[in-house]
């Protein structure tokens, strides 16, 4: 059986860091790629390069990708992190790929500093 990919881009203008976040349904879960130009996020991919099961990512409190082992040195204000979850929500149906197309992007705002 053939499964397409979900990509999801981040762009940190922040720390001028981006990273590119590829999620592949298989059973039982998603395979997950990082590609960043921050060392940071090119750990956590190779951290997650097993992929993620399904509870993984329904259980975001104690399921892997957010263990300290796995998550590492990631800030907490990174958008990669609810990236990773947003790649594998759109492989699994949690989010309709439709709507994504459609909305095109989340953001997070700096109205008034």
């Amino acid at each position: 059986m053939f499964f397409m990919s979900t990509t999801v881009n981040v762009n940190m203008r922040v720390c001028d860091k981006t990273c590119r976040i590829t999620a592949t349904h298989r059973e039982g879960g998603d395979d997950i790629v990082i590609v960043s130009n921050c060392d940071k996020l090119q750990q956590l991919g190779d951290a997650l390069k097993d992929g993620v099961s399904s509870d993984d990512i329904l259980d975001i409190y104690n399921g892997k990708i957010m263990t300290p082992e796995v998550r590492g040195n990631v800030c907490y204000e990174c958008l990669a992190m609810p990236a990773v979850f947003n790649a594998c929500w759109l492989e699994e149906g949690m989010i309709s790929k439709g709507l994504a197309k459609k909305c095109g992007s989340n953001s997070v705002d700096f109205d008034e500093v």
